[in-house]
């Protein structure tokens, strides 16, 4: 039969079309060279989008950029059954988790295909496998954890207060005039049992008469000691009356004498002035000692202990350190700055600091291998509740105020609270604070007798991830392999925090890098810094709660596969 031109050309075209739809299906169908090539051989992708995977060398179709080539193992068939069937997820929504091939249904970029995982439940352990490649993209660094000194620094600012234990008055107790001042202006230096005022007094002078006849007429021993003691209560001295009692002449003129060493801060008297009993002529302050007060913000309030040792800097002599330490601290807390005011007594023989500088001042706070604050020194000494200067190494009375001393106890012997760690007593109970039960410290960190030890468990700042909410670390648990632990830290030493829980000595842990490793894990669909419980995927409506959460296990990543954290998917609305 012969077939005419056009049928010819019918044919041939049919026949071109049959030809390319078979390649095109072979280049899909799974199995192909391309698959087995990643599996077995060498494949290229690129980096910034891991999904490309091709045969031969070239750039990328998405972002032009050049292919790498990397080495894919095949996976041992326990391994490849273990992990499950293939699923399939974006790479900007890892929460889309899909088994077919097609488009991101929220951005509509292609979907990339991954292994499912068959673990479940919460208590299995997220490990995330990095290739050589993506192992040197990551340019991940680790360091070993080790035991180490640490000082926590608590930097404040302050201001430089009259000691106001060593504040005197000088008034008059009975009405006079002023015929002479010794003093006459302020700021004079003065010192215990130097001439102030002359004051002439009708009261004084008829109370010298009245001692002068008891003595003349040989009174009653009584009257003669009650005048005395009159005349002393009215500001003269022991002296003054025994002068009196011997030279029997009666003095006009009446001589106030300063009880203290001090500086004249303020005068209150003029020359010829009149003065009624109980008017405050000069105002002393006995500036060898200064007291400096701080302000401690409240979250660094358990590190300050009574007795610790303080430096000070004032601005007038910023290369000189001034020695202190801490004598009071005030139990009310200011609720616009939100610090507590805290006492530093410092000594001031060369009168440098002036009432007031304003001083900036560093508290070191040596840490214990618990965690805690270690002791300030004073422990076990004795001292006053109401006068915290007197500090004694036995007990007895209070030379202030008679009051018993009660004997400092020591933070390393005493039952603290794991919150606040200043809160130490020597008897079990809660926390005045927080209500938690006080507890010892763990006799596996606990110094020998007489001893102490400050070497703390510490990771590197860099090393640990914080949400605000929680704190995570990547472990190196072989190369390439990382595992992510919960940590519990004290407060941030320099560059350190204290070890609670989640590592132990010995353990390497991911210094550089971890961002991208927490990324990984969020990509796989794993538990991650943000994600505790990890992200499932969720396509269509979701009328029956939450999806469960992705279960935790291992996972093989070959590249950057995201660029920042992904937010969870919004439930779709009818």
């Amino acid at each position: 039969m012969k077939l005419s031109p056009v049928k010819i050309i019918g044919l041939v075209v049919a026949a071109l079309v049959v030809i390319a739809i078979g390649v095109a299906v072979l280049r899909t169908a799974p199995g192909d060279s391309s698959t087995k090539t990643a599996a077995t051989g060498t494949v290229y992708t690129c980096s910034m989008h891991p999904q490309v995977r091709l045969p031969r060398p070239g750039k990328c179709p998405i972002c032009s950029m050049p292919l790498i080539p990397t080495k894919t193992a095949a996976p041992a068939p326990t391994a490849a059954a273990a992990k499950g069937p293939d699923v399939f997820t974006c790479s900007m929504h890892p929460q889309i988790r899909l088994p077919n091939a097609g488009k991101c249904p929220l951005c509509s970029m292609a979907l990339t295909p991954t292994r499912g995982h068959s673990g479940s439940g919460t208590n299995a352990t997220a490990r995330l496998e990095l290739s050589e490649a993506a192992l040197a993209m990551a340019a991940v660094e680790t360091a070993p954890i080790t035991r180490r000194q640490l000082t926590h620094e608590i930097r404040a600012v302050g201001k430089v207060q009259y000691n106001e234990t060593g504040l005197a008055i000088i008034n008059t107790r009975v009405d006079g005039y002023v015929e002479r001042l010794y003093v006459d202006f302020t700021g004079v230096e003065v010192r215990a049992g130097d001439h102030l005022v002359d004051i002439y007094s009708p009261d004084l002078v008829v109370a010298q008469q009245e001692l002068l006849i008891a003595l003349e007429n040989r009174a009653n021993t009584n009257l003669i000691a009650s005048v005395r003691k009159k005349l002393e209560l009215w500001g003269l001295t022991t002296a003054q009356i025994d002068d009196l009692v011997k030279e029997k002449k009666v003095s006009d003129r009446v001589t106030l004498y300063s009880p203290i060493k001090g500086t004249v801060t303020e005068k209150m008297i003029f020359k010829r002035s009149a003065v009624k009993a109980g008017d405050m002529l000069y105002r002393l302050a006995n500036l060898d000692s200064v007291w400096v007060y701080l302000d401690i913000y409240e979250s660094e309030l358990a590190w300050v202990q009574y007795g610790q040792t303080v430096e000070v800097v004032a601005e007038a002599y910023p290369n000189e350190a001034f020695a202190g330490r801490i004598w009071f601290i005030n139990p009310v807390l200011n609720e616009e700055t939100r610090t507590v005011k805290v006492v530093i007594n410092i000594s001031n023989l060369e009168q440098k600091l002036k009432p007031g500088m304003f001083v900036s001042s560093v508290v070191r706070v040596q840490v214990l291998a618990d965690g805690r604050p270690a002791p300030t020194g004073v422990a076990g000494k004795f001292s006053c509740p109401m006068h915290p200067l007197v500090l004694q190494p036995l007990g007895g009375a209070c030379p202030v105020c008679q009051m018993d001393l009660v004997r400092i106890p020591s933070p390393a012997s005493a039952f603290a609270c794991p919150m606040h760690p200043a809160v130490a007593q020597p008897t079990a109970g809660k926390c005045p604070l927080c209500k938690m039960a006080l507890k010892q410290p763990d006799p596996a960190v606990a110094a020998k007798p007489g001893e102490t030890n400050f070497l703390v468990l510490a990771v590197p700042v860099s090393a640990v991830l914080d949400s605000g909410l929680r704190k995570l670390a990547f472990i190196e648990r072989a190369r390439g392999e990382y595992e992510p632990v919960e940590l519990r830290v004290g407060p941030r030493t320099g560059g350190y925090y204290p070890v609670l829980g989640g590592l132990q000595e010995g353990d390497r842990v991911a210094v550089r890098g971890n961002f991208l490793l927490d990324s990984q894990l969020q990509i796989q669909g794993l538990p991650s810094l943000l994600y505790a419980e990890g992200q499932t995927g969720s396509m269509g409506h979701q009328h029956g709660g939450a999806a469960a959460p992705a279960p935790k296990t291992a996972a093989r990543a070959t590249g950057h596969e995201g660029h920042a954290a992904p937010p969870p998917a919004k439930e779709a609305k009818h």
